[in-house]
């Protein structure tokens, strides 16, 4: 386990995920690298090239590597620049001694007025400010303040604040990992948003972080859609999942497995991942299944209240409190059956009350035992107000329909086969409609779409299996028509921009990287849009 400074582990605790908006984020983020000596510092002690290949160069084992392989292509910082190093007029004593603020505005100033050339970062671009000697770890709404010889985990975490992702906690409520830290943060080793207590890989910039745990895959819109299986959303309480590792996206299996268990909150759910020990995650005790608990915010410092948080389940029983491979609560059952490493894989067993549970506003009908019918409240009450009366309704001593013979203006209410309580001809309307009804108003798992998840009156846009893009169901159509055309739409035999290059009149739709269906300008200028507007089309900022 790889041991923290204070200084750092309040840098990752500090920033807030204000950037959020970027997701769901497929494609590249610019940042900005100012590097800064103080006035009475020495010769820099590494170059604006090492940083280069620590941050941005692809194929050296550097940042660039990590999120290539962690995000599954998905994200990167192409376009990136390193800039200094730059000569601030304050010493080392003047520097610590201002506020952070100060700090940052005494580095943009140097670079803005350095006698080598005026380097002025555009309003908003995210900026890395990096000092020689190391004066302050902290982290704001756009950047990162570091230290010279500061590890690629750290600008992992600090990226993964910057698009939006949360610390990681556990359910340990003995973890805490400084005074000001909340009980259970930083308590996930297998997260980069845990790095103040991460398992490491080594690189030849310093430590990496294992991983990101699923949950965040999730909210990121990185994990392919046929790759999360959302148990009970078929109506089937009880199954058996095969994992394929996180780390193994070749293996063949779920990602992720979703177990939604709260009616009342689509947000709040458990979550299962399979975690091999090698690549970037060699530095964990052993290959492991994860389940989280993601849930809202209520109170923990640092993170907005309403967004969601994953917790680690650890096994409080055990000594070690290690990994839960075992759960039982909240009306959902968990097992590990078991790991197979040779296959990059593991199965897991689950069962839920969810596919018999209403949604919101809905409750059980209860004419009889075991009648779960989901009507609203008010049908309930009317219903077991009906069955009290029941008797009085028939005529005494039965009549030609039997001992139940309903007396004049009765029906019987049918509301499940034999059931002859008399009731209004109105009720036995009502329960037949509600019966009609009854797969719309129940299991609650069908509709918990996670992080992703879109307002009303908006649907994914699937142009491919990653694409969590909120589009209107007329924009959707179009993804679908405009791939459904794609073949037409190229030049036989390739052209000017290879196999993809498109027929005069249509351009490339760029829905997401490397999207080359050719489509017509229009599609392409609504899918930027689409893109633009798509966080606040998100029902969870």
């Amino acid at each position: 386990m790889w041991r923290r400074f204070l200084s750092i582990c309040f840098l990752a605790s500090s920033l807030v995920a204000a950037s959020s908006e970027a997701r769901p984020f497929r494609g590249s983020t610019k940042i900005h690298v100012l590097l800064c000596q103080s006035a009475d510092d020495g010769a820099a002690l590494r170059t604006a090239d090492y940083y280069r290949r620590l941050l941005f160069t692809p194929g050296n084992g550097g940042l660039a590597d990590w999120w290539h392989d962690i995000s599954y292509v998905n994200f990167n910082n192409a376009g990136s620049e390193v800039h200094g190093w730059y000569r601030m007029s304050q010493t080392t004593g003047q520097l610590q001694a201002l506020n952070r603020s100060d700090k940052i505005n005494a580095c943009v100033e140097a670079a803005r007025t350095a006698p080598s050339g005026a380097l002025t970062v555009p309003p908003g671009a995210i900026r890395y400010i990096v000092t020689s000697p190391g004066i302050d770890a902290f982290g704001w709404n756009g950047g990162a303040f570091m230290a010279f010889d500061f590890e690629v985990g750290l600008a992992v975490h600090e990226g993964g604040h910057g698009i939006g992702l949360n610390h990681t906690f556990s359910n340990n409520p003995d973890y805490r990992n400084v005074d000001w830290a909340a009980i259970g943060e930083y308590d996930d080793p297998w997260d980069a948003m845990s790095w103040a207590n991460s398992y490491v890989a080594t690189t030849p910039f310093g430590a990496a972080p294992a991983a990101l745990v699923a949950p965040h895959l999730d909210r990121m819109g990185w994990l392919p859609r046929s790759r999360i299986a959302v148990h009970a959303a078929n109506g089937a309480s009880e199954a058996i999942y095969t994992l394929a590792a996180t780390n193994h996206p070749e293996a063949s299996g779920a990602l992720l497995v979703r177990v939604p268990f709260a009616p009342d909150d689509l947000f709040r759910y458990y979550t299962i991942e399979f975690i091999r020990k090698d690549r970037w995650s060699a530095g964990i005790p052993a290959d492991t299944v994860l389940i989280h608990e993601v849930k809202r915010n209520r109170d923990a410092a640092g993170v907005p209240v309403g967004e969601q948080i994953a917790w680690l389940q650890r096994d409080l029983a055990r000594a070690d409190k290690a990994p839960a491979q075992a759960l039982d609560a909240n009306g959902v059952q968990i097992r590990v059956l078991s790991i197979n490493p040779a296959t990059n894989q593991a199965t897991v067993s689950v069962r839920s009350e969810m596919a018999a549970r209403c949604l919101m506003g809905f409750v059980w009908r209860e004419a009889q035992p075991g009648d779960l019918v989901c009507v609203p409240p008010a049908e309930r009450a009317e219903t077991r107000q009906e069955n009290a009366e029941a008797a009085s309704r028939r005529e005494p001593g039965g009549g030609a329909y039997g001992p139940n013979t309903c007396r004049s203006g009765f029906v019987w209410r049918e509301a499940f086969d034999g059931d002859a309580v008399c009731v209004p001809p109105a009720s036995r309307t009502r329960a037949r409609a509600s019966n009609a009804q009854a797969g719309a108003r129940a299991n609650p798992a069908r509709i918990a779409y996670g992080p992703n998840t879109c307002q009303s009156g908006f649907v994914w846009r699937e142009a491919d299996d990653v694409d969590w893009v909120c589009v209107s169901p007329a924009a959707r159509q179009q993804a679908r028509d405009d791939n459904a055309l794609a073949s037409s739409r190229r030049q036989p035999g390739g052209g000017a921009y290879g196999p993809n290059t498109c027929d005069s009149g249509f351009v490339w739709r760029e829905a997401f990287p490397d999207d080359v269906v050719c489509v017509p300008p229009a599609s392409r200028a609504a899918a930027r849009a689409d893109n633009a507007a798509a966080p606040t089309r998100l029902m969870i900022p």
